[in-house]
């Protein structure tokens, strides 16, 4: 396969962040909710995330400073360096434009909440509610943030899940992903893709491998 080279270190951060965006793919989508001081939830999406660890359960949240807007940092990252917790919910195909209603820049004390016609409901161990039209909710406890750049990579412990009842196979108990329709982020403009088509791929043993293939190490 032939390669084209790119040197990121030298790159303008539009071209590099086109090239990655398109190739890290596709990522899912944390629909953040916050509250500030003053009360107000936020709800923000995010796609630089996903789960990174299960013992404890952590996610990593990558948010990008909002110098253009002169408000510094973002309401998501103020709000959880100020309070410590934050909900992610999930976002599937039945929120996905009320997910694009909560990445309009409204100002500081706009509630994308109201402006989306979503509802919310009481988290279990945290303050901060959970959007109720999402599948699945995490409730989150803030551990660490790493500021690199303009980005803030925001680590969190999930505390508490909060799953809707028709997405959950108690007999075998499985999540029914593909009921879910979880929508995933496809390169850095406005394109989704749509996860609702799983195939199965079983992991293969050493023993496995080596048996079929005559090799004894």
């Amino acid at each position: 396969m032939e390669k084209i080279e790119f040197d990121i270190e030298k790159m303008a951060h539009n071209e590099s962040y086109r090239l990655l965006s398109s190739l890290v793919v596709p990522r899912p989508i944390a629909f953040v909710t916050t509250i500030s001081a003053n009360g107000i939830v936020n709800a923000a999406p995010f796609s630089f995330f996903n789960m990174m660890g299960s013992e404890p359960p952590i996610v990593v949240l990558g948010v990008t400073r909002d110098d253009g807007r002169g408000f510094g940092l973002k309401d998501t990252a103020r709000n959880i360096l100020e309070n410590g917790e934050f909900v992610i919910n999930l976002v599937g195909e039945n929120i996905i434009n009320e997910m694009n209603i909560g990445a309009i820049d409204f100002p500081p004390e706009a509630s994308e909440i109201e402006n989306s016609n979503l509802h919310l409901f009481d988290s279990k161990k945290i303050k901060v509610p959970c959007i109720a039209e999402s599948a699945a909710n995490f409730e989150c406890r803030h551990v660490v943030t790493n500021e690199i750049g303009r980005n803030r990579v925001t680590i969190g412990e999930i505390v508490h899940l909060h799953l809707g009842a028709e997405f959950y196979d108690a007999e075998t108990r499985h999540v029914l992903t593909e009921k879910i329709g979880i929508v995933g982020r496809m390169h850095g403009g406005a394109n989704y893709t749509k996860t609702s088509q799983i195939f199965a791929l079983s992991r293969i043993t050493f023993a496995d491998w080596q048996q079929k293939n005559g090799k004894d190490k």
